[in-house]
């Protein structure tokens, strides 16, 4: 079993130009920034992840954090935000945590405004460093639907390698399976 509580609460910052991106692990605090997040973030995340990691309103973000909380509590799932002070510009999520076979899914999204800057890849290399050093798994799953463009850049720019198309995966629609191995 892998115990997701000893896992740090933050990982390495990402470098910019404004200054360093935090990863926190999400908890309580982020409620307001992530719904905040989530309302700007809507029309480009619903298609791909719905709204219960993009919420648009407190109460869903309060459940959207609650609900990763006891993710977390019960060593299924792990999510952490990224923050430039008290701005959310997205979550990246290791989740459906299989402690047997060693793997888990990798998600993410980022606000559109912040897109474009390579920051759903360092996000990304920072989770997928926790996953395979500190979580000890062995294989990482990311399902992008085929005309989601800008995920499938960032899983090839992870070097991702593309198993296939798995028909109805995701919402009832076809994803391609990117994975990455320890």
């Amino acid at each position: 079993m892998i115990d997701l509580s000893i896992l740090p609460s933050r990982l390495p910052a990402i470098q910019t130009i404004e200054g360093p991106l935090t990863i926190e692990r999400i908890a309580s605090k982020h409620v307001d920034p992530l719904c905040e997040a989530g309302q700007k973030s809507v029309e480009s995340i619903r298609p791909w992840l719905g709204t219960s990691l993009c919420p648009v309103t407190l109460p869903a973000a309060r459940q959207c954090v609650a609900a990763l909380e006891l993710s977390r509590k019960q060593n299924y799932g792990l999510a952490y935000v990224l923050m430039n002070g008290p701005i959310c510009f997205g979550m990246g999520v290791i989740n459906y945590i299989h402690p047997i076979h060693l793997n888990a899914n990798l998600g993410f999204w980022i606000r559109p405004d912040a897109t474009g800057r390579g920051l759903a890849v360092a996000l990304n290399q920072r989770l997928i460093k926790l996953a395979f050093e500190q979580m000890k798994l062995v294989r990482l799953e990311i399902l992008v639907e085929p005309t989601n463009k800008a995920s499938i850049r960032v899983a090839q720019k992870l070097n991702a390698e593309k198993e296939g198309l798995c028909q109805k995966r995701v919402f009832g629609r076809d994803a391609f399976l990117f994975r990455l191995t320890a």
